[in-house]
């Protein structure tokens, strides 16, 4: 069977120049798809949460009875504050733990405190597993008659005093749990509790990048690879028609007749019985410019013939 070389070669470059196009539309789908896409969530690692749980001792029961829980308690009656300070973990994880109770002695001068004593007592230490609970007590008539002393044993009968709990929790593989839980008194004499309850979580921040894929005849290429690889085929499959029509490609040479074109008519190459043959176009322009006759131009045969006749001579100039 006889393959007509021309078909296939143009079927060839159409199937090269297909392609061409294909890689270059996934090329630009490639470039268009991020690399990767990063996902960031976030889980809670852990939580804790330290409560006091507190209730009112009064030596006047007329309004609050005794077992009351306040917000706030008159410090005119309030003989002491007890409470269960309860601390619990979650997941449950196995620790230590300490409280303390401060009771800080001070004047203020120029606005700045000074201190005049501080004492530091333990009020429970140990392990725990999960939770624990402890008992506390703040005893404001014992604390009272301590402040007493103090400003009369240093004659300054402005001295204060600052009251507060302090817990500190440990477990292995954490930061340390702290809890500060302070007795307040107002200018009106209520008393408070500051910071009785404490909630912390510890929140983790997961990050996750998963490479993105472009789909190609069926499967998935990575992307940072179809960045690469798709623009290489793109121009790899168009090199043949490009190249193909280079190489087709003519320069329009320059027309050696533009300026005779006008005078020169079609048909057969004239007739004599001498002929003269002409070299350039110059000297075609020459002779016509001379006898002033048509210029016949005759591209039957295997060459273009330009011809002028004079009577029985006739010019030629073969153009190849």
């Amino acid at each position: 069977m006889k393959v007509n070389k021309k078909k296939a070669l143009i079927a060839g470059l159409g199937i090269s120049l297909s392609l061409a196009v294909l890689f270059g539309i996934y090329s630009a789908v490639a470039y268009a798809t991020p690399i990767s896409t990063r996902d960031v969530s976030y889980t809670t690692a852990y939580s804790e949460e330290g409560s006091l749980k507190h209730y009112g001792l009064f030596s006047n029961e007329t309004v609050y009875q005794n077992g009351t829980s306040l917000e706030y308690y008159p410090s005119g009656i309030t003989g002491a504050i007890i409470g269960e300070y309860g601390y619990s973990t979650s997941p449950e994880a196995s620790g230590s733990y300490k409280i303390e109770i401060h009771s800080n002695y001070y004047v203020s001068v120029n606005r700045k405190s000074v201190y005049l004593l501080n004492r530091t007592a333990e009020i429970a230490s140990g392990t725990f597993d999960g939770s624990f609970s402890v008992p506390v007590e703040f005893n404001m008539t014992s604390l009272g008659e301590e402040l007493r002393t103090i400003r009369e044993g240093t004659d300054l009968h402005r001295a204060e005093n600052e009251v507060y709990l302090t817990v500190t929790v440990g477990i292995d593989g954490r930061e340390p749990f702290t809890q500060k839980i302070q007795l307040k008194k107002d200018t009106s004499g209520m008393l408070s509790l500051d910071g009785a309850s404490k909630e912390y979580q510890k929140v983790e921040r997961n990050v996750s990048i998963t490479e993105n894929s472009v789909g190609f005849l069926g499967t998935n290429v990575r992307d940072s690879t179809a960045r690469k690889v798709f623009p290489a085929m793109a121009l790899l499959f168009a090199i043949p028609p490009l190249g193909f029509g280079y190489s087709k490609r003519e320069k329009r040479p320059k027309d050696e007749l533009a300026s005779l074109r006008k005078y020169v008519v079609e048909g057969k190459s004239p007739e004599g019985t001498r002929k003269v043959e002409l070299k350039t176009p110059e000297d075609l322009k020459r002779v016509f410019e001379l006898v002033d006759r048509p210029i016949v131009h005759d591209g039957s045969g295997k060459w273009d013939i330009y011809s002028i006749a004079d009577g029985d001579t006739v010019y030629e100039y073969q153009q190849l």
